[in-house]
């Protein structure tokens, strides 16, 4: 009996005394540190440098390490209270970037803190206008989500629950010489055509969907990371995919995984809502939501080589239509005969359009 008192106790005094060591280290205070760019501004040019200064403050204990990193990527490690780091923005391209400084105490205790960079284009986006040079016929119960040609002949994706489909049309009569019906749960979003498949996403379920081009046949589906997809085209290798944010996301379509993602950014800020995208000789075209704007997009930098002002078009529309037409969403080239077409959700009407380039 005494000697199962005495093993109690001391388990008691051991236990006690962990839980002691464990408040005791929950409460040591945690350093702080601030995070000072200098130039002091909030957002820089490609191509700038910024020196980040950084002061930590120990109220107690001692400095173990203090680690800088950005975008995930380990830069810098020192025992240093004061730290300054040139951010070269060349090395991290456009777009927001995330500046993390983690400092350790020798009890175990860290704090962390996070400064934004916001890095733009160094360059200014060459202005367009436009000039009609042709009109077709569009279906004005088609809510167009994304639209590209194959073979001189135009395959639409539309969306919105119930009526969401994928069609093979004849541009000049708007004939439809083939279609898919989605089931009524998806909202089909952006489509593309790349190794005589097509690929397609939906809106909310994460979910893309890949035919076979000749027969719209399914033959397969994949999972994406994103909460939305929005627009689809490709590069001849990898498929590009917006989401509604800044973010453009290059994905292998065999394996379906992320290559790499680029921000979108012009010479003030990011670029969101990109919407419907185009593949065309080396740049990517995209439908800014709710605009009346396409932006012209270096695939490798993100930076916005263009701007192209549709304003005008849907008031066209407008003049002769008695039925509601909603934005503008629709880019298709044509390889073969090298022009460019637009349409938006239930327009009557696809354009073939000619870029005036604005003089400055």
């Amino acid at each position: 009996m005494y000697r199962l008192t005495l093993s109690f106790i001391i388990s008691l005094f051991c236990v006690t005394n962990f839980m002691n060591c464990a408040q005791s280290n929950s409460h040591s205070r945690r350093p702080v540190t601030s995070i000072q760019p200098q130039p002091n501004k909030r957002s820089f040019k490609l191509g700038e440098e910024i020196q980040l200064n950084m002061q930590t403050k120990l109220k107690e204990g001692t400095l173990e390490k203090v680690e800088i990193v950005i975008d995930g990527k380990l830069v810098q490690t020192s025992k240093n209270l004061t730290n300054s780091f040139i951010y070269k923005t060349a090395n991290f391209g456009v777009g927001k970037h995330i500046v993390k400084v983690s400092v350790l105490k020798s009890d175990g205790v860290f704090g962390d803190n996070y400064e934004e960079i916001l890095v733009t284009s160094d360059t200014k986006p060459i202005k367009y206008s436009y000039q009609i040079v042709a009109e077709f016929p569009h279906n004005t119960a088609h809510f167009t989500q994304g639209l590209e040609f194959n073979n001189n002949l135009l395959y639409e994706g539309t969306g919105q629950e119930g009526t969401s489909s994928i069609y093979q049309i004849d541009v000049k009569t708007s004939k439809v010489l083939k279609e898919y019906k989605l089931e009524n749960k998806y909202f089909g979003e952006g489509i593309t055509i790349l190794n005589n498949k097509l690929y397609e996403l939906t809106y909310k379920n994460k979910i893309g969907f890949v035919y076979d081009l000749n027969t719209f046949k399914l033959l397969n589906t994949w999972n994406f990371k994103s909460n939305e997809g929005w627009g689809l085209a490709n590069d001849g290798h990898s498929l590009i995919m917006s989401d509604g944010t800044e973010n453009i996301y290059f994905v292998n379509p065999e394996s379906y995984k992320e290559v790499k993602k680029i921000q979108v950014c012009n010479d003030h800020n990011i670029v969101v809502n990109i919407n419907e995208l185009e593949y065309i000789k080396g740049e990517i075209w995209a439908n800014i939501w709710q605009t009346d704007t396409i932006i012209i997009i270096d695939p490798e930098s993100g930076k916005v080589k263009g701007e192209i002002n549709l304003k005008g078009l849907s008031g066209t529309i407008l003049q002769n239509q008695t039925e509601p037409i909603d934005v503008l969403n629709g880019i298709a080239w044509n390889p073969v005969t090298d022009k460019i077409y637009v349409t938006g959700k239930f327009w009557p009407k696809l354009y073939e359009i000619k870029l005036i380039k604005k003089s400055n």
